[in-house]
């Protein structure tokens, strides 16, 4: 044996694809918590939709300190759609059996991608598997918690509800996919993720979500899915027709009711007061929150307002 050869480079079991627009306050957070993840056979595949901030200068200089880790393409104009077009953009480049997803803005744990490979490989049953995750603000301070079903029938009936899994979280079985080279269906304005998941779990694809919480999910006001909310709620009804009257998705008397309710509220309230309801329904704020700001006297609630840990989503969405 010629102990001069050279190996082969490892092909890598898993692609981490991360949209990125105009996030240069968050994205080497989010880089580096991949970095140093514990699981080491994988890729980070950073797509730039033509940021205007200082995004790109970031990733180039990681790029340029790993190599070997990590992929970097930047597009000339913006694709938009919440970040999915750049995504399927970053899925032409993907080497791995296993797609992880992750956001410019959130920080995975460092364990998260070992405890996804494993339960995939020792699941070979299922095609998307999520997990919870902590709520962090600008600041990157812990506000709350987003917990989702876990077993396939659960997450199967919430599915006409709310979306039951957290989109950064997710990794995916390539081989599962509607086309094994493309992540997403590309149809709506945003939400294009919900449309696919929601048609991939009624083709008969089995989907979990661990209970750990695996990445710091943040919220500071410009998330494209909290930016429009109205916008997000009316393309989750086409979805939602779509599943029914096109994938054979057949919800519960209880799933309509919900639909019903969901749609008087979000059509009749202001949007931002929409945005706070989310945030109660979702568990990510509690009702606590709120009346600690309202009982406090004008001058200190404004004066104390940048400290407690509201602060931050409510300024923002004001």
């Amino acid at each position: 044996m010629n102990t001069n050869q050279k190996s082969k480079p490892q092909v890598p079991l898993v692609s981490v694809i991360m949209p990125v627009y105009n996030a240069a306050a968050f994205v080497a957070e989010a880089i580096e918590s991949i970095l140093v993840q514990t699981y080491k056979n994988f890729e980070l595949i950073i797509i730039d939709d033509a940021s205007t901030d200082q995004t790109w200068k970031i990733i180039r200089h990681y790029k340029k300190r790993h190599k070997d880790k990590i992929k970097a393409m930047r597009l000339r104009t913006n694709l938009s759609r919440g970040g999915d077009a750049a995504g399927n953009v970053g899925m032409t480049l993907a080497k791995g059996d296993f797609i992880a997803r992750m956001d410019a803005d959130d920080i995975a744990f460092p364990y998260r991608l070992e405890r996804q490979v494993r339960y995939l490989q020792t699941h070979p049953e299922c095609a998307v598997l999520g997990s919870s995750a902590h709520i962090i603000n600008r600041e990157g301070e812990v506000v709350g918690e987003k917990r989702v079903a876990t077993s396939h029938n659960e997450i199967y009936k919430e599915y006409f509800v709310l979306h039951p899994m957290i989109h950064p979280t997710v990794m995916i079985r390539r081989s599962a996919l509607l086309d094994p080279n493309t992540l997403y269906m590309m149809v709506l304005s945003s939400n294009n993720d919900y449309l696919t998941f929601f048609k991939m779990i009624t083709s008969g694809k089995k989907f979990a979500n661990l209970n750990d919480k695996l990445i710091y999910y943040r919220i500071h006001g410009s998330n494209d899915s909290l930016a429009q909310v109205k916008r997000s709620f009316i393309n989750s009804i086409r979805i939602r027709y779509r599943a029914v009257f096109e994938f054979g998705y057949r919800p519960t008397s209880l799933s309509l009711v919900k639909l019903a309710a969901q749609t008087v509220l979000v059509l009749a309230l202001p949007e931002k007061l929409i945005f706070h309801l989310y945030l109660l329904v979702r568990g990510i704020a509690k009702p606590a929150d709120y009346v600690r700001f309202i009982k406090l006297p004008r001058f200190t609630r404004l004066k104390k307002a940048f400290k407690f840990r509201l602060a931050t989503r409510l300024k923002q969405s004001a």
